[in-house]
């Protein structure tokens, strides 16, 4: 968890983050016409706070030691955090989780695939998941920012647990969380030059293509 945290506040932290994806067929029809316009791919966003790691590891705050998910980031980052300072889920979800955990911070660069949430168990809810075949990030709405966040990690195929058709990340791009628009390429298909191709007009009016 401590590798993870360093990575978490490497890669993500105060970072919000957009998938441009699509069905692979419809985008391959517009590549190949020519034109430019890929404007059949689609966008997600999601913003990545502090206090959001705790969600992904799996565990659950115990005793004094840690008041509250920042403050358990912090301890991480330290190399502070004690054995005392959390548990595991009883539901045996949180090994799983850690299996996976240091390699999912690269998820800008490792989603492959992203989808609707369908794997609903009984204490589990996620919107939307991003990830590949060997795990997957769950994203909800945060109800007082309004924004997506992660909220759960998975240690699954994400083809599993979203929806069809399945939907390919073309794309990732990156901004600091209070830049206006995304300036920074994470990732993008062999197949699509971001210089030369346009999206849909929301799509276009959050990327500063300049930078590019």
């Amino acid at each position: 968890m401590t590798k993870a945290a360093a990575l978490y506040h490497k890669n993500l932290e105060d970072q919000k983050v957009i998938f441009l994806y699509g069905i692979p067929a419809e985008v391959r029809k517009q590549l190949q016409s020519g034109s430019g316009k890929l404007f059949s791919m689609k966008s997600y966003e999601a913003a990545f706070h502090r206090y959001n790691f705790l969600h992904l590891t799996g565990v659950r705050l115990s005793g004094a030691g840690v008041s509250s998910a920042i403050h358990f980031y912090e301890k991480c980052l330290d190399n502070r955090l004690a054995f005392e300072d959390f548990r595991f889920a009883e539901d045996g979800s949180t090994v799983q989780k850690l299996e996976i955990l240091e390699n999912m911070m690269g998820i800008k660069r490792n989603a492959m695939m992203i989808g609707d949430f369908t794997d609903r168990g009984p204490k589990l809810f996620a919107e939307k998941a991003a990830g590949n075949v060997s795990g997957c990030i769950g994203f909800v709405k945060d109800r007082n920012t309004g924004l997506n966040v992660p909220n759960t990690l998975l240690k699954k195929d994400i083809r599993d647990v979203t929806a069809s058709p399945i939907q390919k990340v073309y794309a990732v791009l990156s901004k600091n969380y209070t830049a206006k628009r995304y300036s920074v390429i994470e990732k993008v298909d062999k197949g699509i030059d971001l210089k030369r191709c346009l999206f849909a007009e929301e799509i276009e009016d959050k990327l500063e293509r300049e930078r590019f």
